[in-house]
């Protein structure tokens, strides 16, 4: 793996910022530089969702027809049903660990994003979440991952120093209990219908995560793409993420559609590539 020292020094510089006052979610339409597309983006509704089972089951939907069946990264997959339905039910599993609804208030919020269509149709999601990223190894914690963490450690704390850590807030928390993660926005999961591509509805779901990490007071944001999908990293640079390091030891899923096949998911090797976004300006 590689790395850009000096991207690794401006995101060390934003975590050390003071962030005040975080603005409510603000996820509104730029309409004035879409003006070529080919049809109306003002025309979707584009909000976050609930994390219920019957909204994440609709998204897992939309992104195994755009991700997994027609996605950029490999060549269209032909599925049947019964193939469409498991990865259908591996997404839904996979969405609700991430955005799904959580009883009382977390440490490490998610949203999941949806855009709409006039008729109610899915055209586009995406997931932002809080999460952990660890430099010195590379390796991002997911929301899920980073609060067992915490969970975990805080188990073993006595009921005075459980008290004393649930008051610091999260950047504090973490510079306590573990100063070799930082705290991020993680962008995950995003997919367009082939139908709304190249209508700049990809780059409207990335600003809604600009937002999202705004109001949540985190200074940079992370996402993960493999090397080979070059109109995903196209779109990312276009949209302000910055390659920041590489793992060519990475792995992948790929489908694989042999009938003998044991399992509808496959690893292959790939090399995956870890890109930044800043998004709090230095005072």
């Amino acid at each position: 793996a590689c790395c850009s020292p000096m991207i690794f020094g401006l995101l060390l510089a934003y975590h050390s910022l003071s962030l005040h006052g975080a603005q409510p979610f603000k996820c509104q339409l730029r309409v004035k530089r879409l003006a070529m597309a080919p049809f109306d983006i003002d025309t979707f509704n584009i909000a976050p969702i609930q994390g219920k089972d019957s909204e994440l089951q609709r998204a897992a939907e939309l992104f195994v027809g755009s991700f997994w069946a027609a996605g950029t990264t490999t060549e269209e997959v032909g599925l049947t049903s019964s193939q469409k339905d498991e990865l259908v039910r591996l997404q839904a599993q996979d969405m609700a660990s991430r955005y799904g609804d959580l009883v009382g208030k977390r440490r490490f919020p998610s949203k999941l994003i949806v855009a709409q269509d006039a008729e109610n149709n899915l055209a586009g999601c995406v997931g932002i979440e809080v999460a952990l990223f660890k430099p010195d190894a590379k390796a991002i914690l997911t929301r899920a991952q980073a609060e067992n963490m915490v969970a975990a450690l805080f188990n073993q704390l006595d009921a005075q120093d459980r008290n004393f850590y649930r008051k610091l807030d999260l950047d504090e928390l973490i510079d306590e209990l573990f100063p070799a993660y930082k705290v991020c926005a993680l962008l995950a999961n995003l997919a367009v219908a082939p139908r709304a591509r190249r209508s700049g509805l990809a780059r409207e779901l990335c600003a809604c995560c600009d937002d999202a990490a705004d109001e949540w007071g985190i200074p940079f944001l992370l996402l993960q793409v493999e090397e080979c999908n070059k109109a995903a990293r196209s779109l990312y640079e276009r949209v302000g993420y910055q390659e920041m390091l590489r793992d060519e030891s990475a792995s992948a899923l790929r489908i694989q559609l042999e009938p003998e096949a044991d399992n509808l998911l496959k690893s292959v090797p790939s090399t995956l590539i870890t890109m930044l976004k800043i998004v709090t300006p230095i005072e």
